[in-house]
């Protein structure tokens, strides 16, 4: 063989430098899809902002995220139980002990990923608020909606309030209702009066 049926081969026989260069282009596109691929478990989804643009909503299961056009944040769809614990005053004067529970998901995972979230201490600060507000407006004997075991109407105006975070109250339940011995002893001898 001659030197010159040889020149465009880089190992005599073996590989060109086209064929090296496809090679090359094909390794990187293997490494770009391995890089690119997510797992979105089914307690979360992946909202994925390109290039600024608006967002989508991507899992669960498997989805592409291109590095450097794509920009993904996780966002799990369950939060913990809050665990509200509130004296309250009634309209009559009587103190009320409470212990509630409310449980929140997030309901609009594009809206809750984009604004910015606060802790979920100051979302029981804003339920307590609500819960504290709703006592206060009434009489001790008005409260039967407070009794343990039922799920309180007033879920539905703690949900208007975290909606513009993408959450959503399922459900909040006064778990405990207390008052103090005198305070009923006094509130039952005003009763007595009336």
């Amino acid at each position: 063989m001659t030197r010159g049926s040889h020149r465009g081969e880089l190992l005599p026989g073996f590989l060109t430098w086209t064929s090296l260069a496809l090679l090359a282009c094909l390794v990187l596109i293997a490494v770009l899809v391995i890089a690119s691929l997510r797992v979105v478990p089914e307690g979360e989804r992946l909202v994925v902002s390109r290039l600024g643009g608006p967002p989508a909503v991507r899992g669960p299961g498997r989805t592409l995220v291109v590095p450097g056009i794509d920009r993904g944040v996780r966002v799990p769809l369950r939060w913990g139980p809050l665990d509200l614990w509130l004296e309250a005053p009634t309209r009559d004067g009587v103190l009320l002990r409470l212990r509630a529970v409310a449980l929140i998901s997030v309901s609009d995972p594009a809206r809750h990923a984009l604004r910015p979230v606060p802790e979920a201490a100051a979302i029981s600060v804003l339920a307590e608020g609500r819960l504290r507000r709703h006592v206060a407006e009434r009489h001790l004997n008005e409260l039967g909606d407070l009794l343990p075991g039922r799920t309180h109407p007033l879920a539905a105006d703690l949900d208007a309030a975290v909606a513009e975070w993408g959450l959503k109250v399922t459900a909040l339940e006064v778990v405990r209702a207390d008052v103090p011995l005198p305070a009923l002893r006094r509130w039952l001898t005003g009763e007595a009066a009336r």
